[in-house]
């Protein structure tokens, strides 16, 4: 179970992009949407959880230039409410690349001591349950403006 924390850990510093060959147009804005399912163990609280992600947002992704936008939403109906889904926007496909290689050089310039670095995703590990990624295309025509 650490072994998988440990790797949800360390994609989530990846902020969990992968690069494969796009086809087709690139009109339209390319979205990333990744959904935690997270839970408060003992040792934790919301308020902690809530300062983590605050922390790397503020640290890493309001500074990333190939961002556009990123919307943090939590689950608020139905049987189980641990879901937090992270839906980000970017302007083409290659940004969603070249925003990995940027969040890397961020998260090593906001946590520049790799045991501290190391300390945070630990402290994020401890609340992760599990995550899915996908990635979206906007359809221009049918988007309402």
């Amino acid at each position: 179970m650490k072994t998988i924390k440990s790797l949800v850990g360390a994609l989530f510093i990846m902020t969990l992009f992968f690069t494969t060959a796009a086809f087709g147009q690139d009109d339209g804005h390319y979205y990333t949407v990744t959904t935690w399912k997270l839970q408060v163990p003992q040792d934790g609280t919301r308020a902690e959880l809530n300062g983590l992600m605050k922390e790397f947002s503020e640290k890493v992704v309001l500074k990333n230039e190939k961002i556009i936008s990123e919307k943090v939403m939590h689950h608020i109906s139905g049987a189980d409410l641990r879901d937090l889904v992270i839906i980000t926007e970017y302007a083409n496909w290659n940004d969603i690349d070249a925003a990995s290689t940027r969040q890397t050089e961020l998260v090593e310039t906001a946590w520049s001591n790799e045991d501290e670095r190391n300390a945070f995703f630990k402290n994020w590990n401890k609340y992760v349950i599990t995550h899915s990624d996908e990635i979206y295309q906007e359809i221009p025509e049918l988007a309402k403006k």
